[in-house]
């Protein structure tokens, strides 16, 4: 017979189960909902007990279960790794384990738990948390595979835009080397203008293929940021040089404005960020009929060995209306297209100039009413530098008596076009010249001749122009030559990378096809 007072200890008791029935239940359903399990194993992980949604997702009876060990569940090339990280602590957090169901499905897992211990402290066995990831860890699976398609995408269509990039060139050197032989000719002026023509027609194609190519590396990956001290100045003059007589031909005032307070040396990628100031400079000039372009530069904050400083190129021309300003520097994108066939400009500068900045870490803004103007700047954070920059080496020979002296030049080509085109221009410089058709010939007529210079073709038949270079460097170093012939590279591959495998063979310098007469001309007196 229990009396009152153990029959009140007994229903609170009884209520206590009920309450603590309950709110396992719950537990179960919030778990149930949320693909976690409870699950707990003997100390050799071995199972005991589980949620109904362990046997449901692992596709065994739950007799099936019991009893067997959690880890021969695991993928065998995961097996070692989480059986060493579970065992080595007695808790363990959201460790990421792979577990195969009955029927051979891959399930993610994340799994947590801790060992238990008895009154005695004796280790009693494991308690945890699974909690289904699949089709999270399947929808990232899914994203890093169309991730690396794109990429392969983007280098394939990068390799082939290269080698298109090649195939072009060749052709483009034969059509505008001939054309600069042919103005030294008599011509009437109806000539002079077809072949005017010809060479503008020539040189935006090679124009439009250098832009492709840039956007390709870039959506490639291919663009690797140099880090090398400059003068500001110093390039801002060299555009004002390469772009004065455009704006001379508009009758423009081309103009500058440099911050006295800017440091002369910051260090960064001097070939990108004149490629995008020139690029700027050039699209105001094209969309400016009267009045004045200006470069500026401004110096907004510096601390210690860092400074911002604001580009701007500003511009009195025909503006840009502000619903389509959003839309200027996107891919391929103009104010319309009637614009674009007025002035020529396909776009892809912008694209290149924006794409480029983002890489240094800026953005390009633009400012801008229609018919009063325009402003397009990006703002840059640079190291400082040191005052001066070192001075560099000077060339062996003067530059006077180089050019002012009849070179023999070997000309090392295999495409009979090329020969004849290199050939004439450099005869009309007052050269001799003399061809080897591939790289074997050219290291046979080297050990055999005396040459001032060697024009070097990469892609040829039989010995390509790398191979005939470290073989001419090689005969150099056996026999004790210590002046050294100069080597230039001539080729139709236009990569920042292929420069670099130049020198690396032991070249001297590079150009690219097309060759202008006035590039031939520098090269041969430096």
């Amino acid at each position: 017979m229990i009396k009152n007072g153990q029959e009140s200890i007994y229903d609170k008791m009884i209520e206590n189960i009920n309450i603590l029935q309950n709110k396992y239940n719950n537990i179960q359903n919030l778990l149930q909902v949320s693909n976690k399990i409870i699950w707990e194993t003997d100390i050799e992980f071995n199972f005991i007990s589980f949620s109904e949604k362990q046997a449901e997702i692992s596709g065994y009876k739950n007799e099936e279960l019991i009893g067997k060990n959690i880890f021969d569940l695991l993928l065998p090339e995961n097996k070692d790794r989480i059986i060493n990280k579970i065992k080595q602590n007695n808790s363990f957090s959201n460790l990421e384990i792979t577990l195969l169901s009955k029927d051979k499905k891959v399930n993610y897992m994340l799994i947590s738990g801790m060992l238990l211990f008895d009154a005695a402290g004796k280790p009693q066995n494991y308690f945890g948390i699974l909690e289904d990831i699949t089709k999270r860890k399947n929808d990232y699976l899914k994203l890093q595979s169309q991730k690396r398609k794109t990429e392969n995408d983007s280098k394939s269509k990068f390799i082939f835009l290269a080698k298109m990039s090649h195939e072009i060139r060749t052709p483009m050197n034969g059509i505008i080397g001939t054309v600069s032989l042919l103005k030294d000719t008599n011509l009437s002026n109806n000539q002079r203008d077809f072949l005017e023509i010809i060479n503008v027609s020539g040189n935006s194609l090679v124009s439009i293929i250098n832009d492709i190519l840039d956007i390709s590396k870039i959506e490639a990956g291919k663009i690797k940021l140099e880090n090398k001290y400059f003068n500001i100045t110093i390039l801002i003059n060299d555009i004002m040089k390469m772009l004065g007589y455009k704006a001379a031909e508009k009758r423009l005032i081309f103009r500058k404005k440099i911050d006295e307070n800017i440091p002369k040396i910051v260090k960064g990628d001097i070939v990108r960020l004149k490629q995008v100031l020139t690029n700027l400079a050039n699209n105001a000039i094209k969309f400016t009929k009267q009045g004045s372009v200006t470069i500026e530069v401004e110096k907004l904050q510096q601390k210690n060995n860092r400074v911002k400083l604001k580009f701007k190129v500003v511009d009195t021309g025909i503006g840009i209306s502000e619903e389509v300003r959003g839309k200027l520097v996107q891919e391929f994108s103009q104010t319309n297209t009637s614009t674009s066939r007025k002035y020529g400009e396909s776009g892809l500068g912008l694209l290149i100039s924006k794409k480029f900045i983002e890489l240094m870490g800026g953005e390009i803004f633009v400012e801008s009413k229609e018919g009063k103007g325009s402003v397009f700047g990006f703002v840059l954070e640079m190291e400082t530098g040191e005052k001066r920059l070192p001075e560099q080496p000077q060339s062996k020979k003067a530059d006077a008596e180089i050019s002012n002296g009849k070179l023999l030049v070997l000309v090392v080509e295999d495409n009979v076009i090329n020969q004849k085109v290199t050939m004439a221009n450099l005869r009309q410089l007052g050269h001799d010249v003399e061809i080897a058709e591939n790289g074997k010939k050219a290291v046979e007529m080297f050990e055999n001749g005396e040459y001032d210079l060697i024009l070097m073709d990469i892609q040829m038949p039989v010995m390509d122009g790398y191979e005939a270079t470290q073989e001419i460097r090689k005969y150099e170093e056996e026999n004790n030559i210590s002046d050294k012939i100069k080597i230039i590279a001539v080729t139709a591959n236009a990569l920042k990378e292929d420069r670099s495998k130049c020198i690396n063979a032991g070249m001297n310098d590079y150009i690219t096809k097309p060759i202008k007469q006035a590039e031939l001309k520098r090269m041969l007196k430096t």
